[in-house]
C-alpha cells in the first residue's frame, strides 16, 4: 500500500455536521455530541496535551511502540482526569485485526486477543489506534461496546459483531448509538488492486478511484453494516476528522509510519 501520496479532498463527501467536538476548556479529549446526548461517559484522545516526546510527542496513549511507560501512564491519568474515569477501571484487549467482540464483566489490561467488547458494568472499554476505525457504541441503559475496525476487521463485520454483542446483553438495536472516532478518511485510504477488489466484491459504493489510484471509503462502509445491522441512520455518526489529513492533531501510521504515538477511543458502561 503506498503512503507517500498526499491527502486529497474527495469533493462528493456531504457537509455534515462533525462526529466529534472539542471541549473548549481543553484540547485533549474530543467528544461526540451523539452520546453526549444519551448521557454516556466517553472521548477520543488527540495527540496534544501530553508529557511524552519525539515521534510520540505528545499525548501518546500506546505502550508498544517504544515509548517512555511512565510518561504514557502520566499521559492516561491525564485523560482519565479529563473524563471523569479511574484508570483501573480500564479494559483493554490485545488488538489483532479481527471480529472478536468479548462479553466483559471486569477489568483486563489486554490479556485476551480480540477487536471489540461491550458491557453493562462500571467498566470503561478502550481500544487504540493510529488510523484504523474506532467505533464507539452505547443505548441509553448503561450498555456499551468499543471495536478496532481496521481494514480487515472492517471486512470481516466487527461493527456487526458489536451491534450483535450489545444486543445480547439485552439492547435493543434500534435504541443503540455509534459513532466513528477519528481515522484515515476515503481522502487517504489508498489501496493496492488486491485490497479494493475485497472491498469491491462486498459493496462497489465504498471505492473511490482518482488519478488511476483506489481509495476505500471505511466510514461508509461500516456505516453500512451498522444500518444492516438495524441502526437507524439518525443513530450513527460517520463524519469524524481523518487522521492522516491532520497532523496538528493525531497520529498517523500511513503518514508518519511506525513507532509513533496512538490514541485511546473510550467508553464507561453501567447505568448512572
Amino acid at each position: 500500500m503506498s503512503s507517500s501520496s498526499p491527502p486529497v479532498s474527495h469533493p462528493s463527501t456531504p457537509s455534515v455536521e462533525p462526529s466529534w467536538q472539542p471541549d473548549p476548556r481543553q484540547d485533549s479529549v474530543l467528544f461526540a455530541p451523539l452520546l453526549q446526548a444519551i448521557g454516556v461517559r466517553h472521548g477520543f484522545t488527540t495527540r496534544c496535551g501530553g508529557v511524552s516526546s519525539g515521534r510520540f510527542a505528545s499525548l501518546n496513549l500506546g505502550r508498544n511502540w517504544g515509548d517512555d511507560l511512565q510518561a504514557v501512564d502520566r499521559n492516561l491519568d491525564r485523560v482519565a482526569h479529563i473524563a471523569g474515569f479511574s484508570v483501573d477501571r480500564l479494559t483493554q484487549v490485545r488488538q489483532v485485526h479481527g471480529s472478536l467482540v468479548l462479553h466483559v464483566s471486569a477489568p483486563e489490561r489486554a490479556t485476551r486477543e480480540a477487536d471489540g467488547l461491550a458491557t453493562s458494568h462500571d467498566l470503561v472499554l478502550g481500544v487504540m489506534s493510529a488510523d484504523c476505525v474506532s467505533l464507539l457504541l452505547a443505548d441509553d441503559e448503561g450498555r456499551v461496546a468499543a471495536a478496532h475496525a481496521g481494514w480487515r476487521g472492517t471486512l470481516a463485520g466487527i461493527a456487526t459483531e458489536a451491534v450483535a454483542a450489545l444486543a445480547t446483553l439485552g439492547a435493543d438495536v434500534r435504541r443503540i448509538r455509534a459513532v466513528l472516532g477519528p481515522s484515515i478518511g476515503p481522502c487517504c485510504f489508498e489501496v493496492q488492486r488486491d485490497v479494493s477488489d475485497l472491498f469491491v466484491a462486498q459493496d462497489p459504493d465504498v471505492l473511490r478511484e482518482r488519478s488511476g489510484r483506489h481509495y476505500i471509503d471505511l466510514w461508509r462502509y461500516n456505516q453500512k453494516l451498522l444500518m444492516r445491522a438495524g441502526l437507524p441512520d439518525e443513530h450513527i455518526a460517520a463524519s469524524p476528522p481523518c487522521t492522516r489529513c491532520d497532523a496538528a492533531r493525531f497520529y498517523s501510521f500511513r503518514r508518519d509510519g511506525a513507532h509513533i504515538g496512538q490514541h485511546l477511543a473510550f467508553i464507561v458502561g453501567g447505568s448512572s
